[in-house]
């Protein structure tokens, strides 16, 4: 459970699809979803792992902007994200029930894409490292009977990934990304439930060699995962997506802002492994199914992490 804040900033430098330029964002519905998306680790001097490993496949009907006034039609996508991510929490001895730690992710991905272009249908592969996301202030809060935990936090994503004008596939975007969020999880131990939320808004600069700006969003994750065991878990996800400011270019001009939304649901199965008397380790595997969406690839999304501590 406390591993949850490494795998939370891992997905934050994941490339998948919605509104926005060529339909591709850093939030995928439901990423952030799972128990202890609220949680903080509260004890100073240890480090915590997450490897996240991300599948995608969603398809685009209509036209998708590249910038430029480029435009591809009916697009389809797979996208593949290994993401290596630690949380490290200093010995600072904060007041009170107060956490500080620091967060970073390095993904490494590959994308295939196909679309029509012009009169033409093209199809691209690339493969490389993403964009690194960087988290220099993460604050915890927790009550006296750790049974309530807030988090507030600042992720911080730079276009470090590979991007070429032009190209259908990718796996950075070019631009930098500024991530305020907020995390919440209650927990009812005589029941042994988890409820886990995570609101964030993602804050992106401009696109200089396409001139396309993709406008600021905001999304809402949700989980409720119940303990069938000392070491099983399951439980349900959902995640929220809404575009709350208009893309800025010569197609979003030309469409109303090409704002986007979507929603998606699935499951969750998580498995707490012990090797010696010391060492935990958490697998997790959640599906989440897009049911609705509006300017972005629909789709689904198959993720698997593995998380521990130092």
């Amino acid at each position: 459970m406390l591993a949850a804040a490494a795998v939370a900033v891992a997905f934050a430098s994941v490339d998948e699809a919605k509104a926005t330029e060529a339909v591709a964002g850093r939030y995928l519905p439901g990423v952030f979803a799972g128990p202890g998306a609220g949680i903080v680790p509260p004890t100073p001097g240890v480090a915590y792992w997450a490897v996240s490993n991300i599948y995608y496949h969603g398809e685009a009907g209509g036209d998708v902007p590249f910038g430029n006034g480029a435009v591809a039609v009916g697009m389809t996508g797979n996208i593949w994200s290994t993401v290596l991510a630690g949380v490290y929490v200093p010995e600072l001895h904060l007041p009170g029930n107060w956490t500080y730690a620091v967060q970073a992710a390095v993904p490494l991905g590959w994308t295939g894409a196909q679309a029509e272009v012009g009169p033409f249908g093209t199809k691209q592969n690339v493969a490389g490292l993403g964009d690194i996301a960087f988290a220099p202030l993460v604050l915890g809060w927790h009550n006296d009977a750790m049974n309530t935990w807030l988090s507030a936090s600042l992720t911080i994503t730079a276009p470090t990934g590979e991007w070429k004008q032009g190209d259908l596939a990718f796996i950075g975007l070019n631009y930098w990304t500024f991530s305020p969020a907020i995390g919440f999880t209650y927990l009812i131990p005589e029941h042994g439930l988890d409820l886990s939320a995570k609101f964030g808004v993602d804050i992106n600069t401009k696109n200089h060699d396409t001139n396309y700006y993709s406008g600021a969003t905001a999304h809402l994750d949700l989980s409720v995962t119940k303990n069938v065991t000392e070491s099983l878990s399951v439980g349900g996800i959902a995640g929220f997506l809404d575009q709350i400011e208009d893309d800025r270019g010569t197609f979003a001009d030309t469409h109303d802002g090409f704002r986007g939304r979507s929603i998606a649901v699935g499951p969750l199965v998580k498995y707490k492994a012990k090797f010696g008397e010391s060492t935990e380790v958490d697998f997790t595997l959640r599906w989440a199914h897009e049911v609705e969406v509006k300017n972005r690839m629909k789709g689904d999304a198959v993720m698997f992490d593995i998380a521990g501590k130092f």
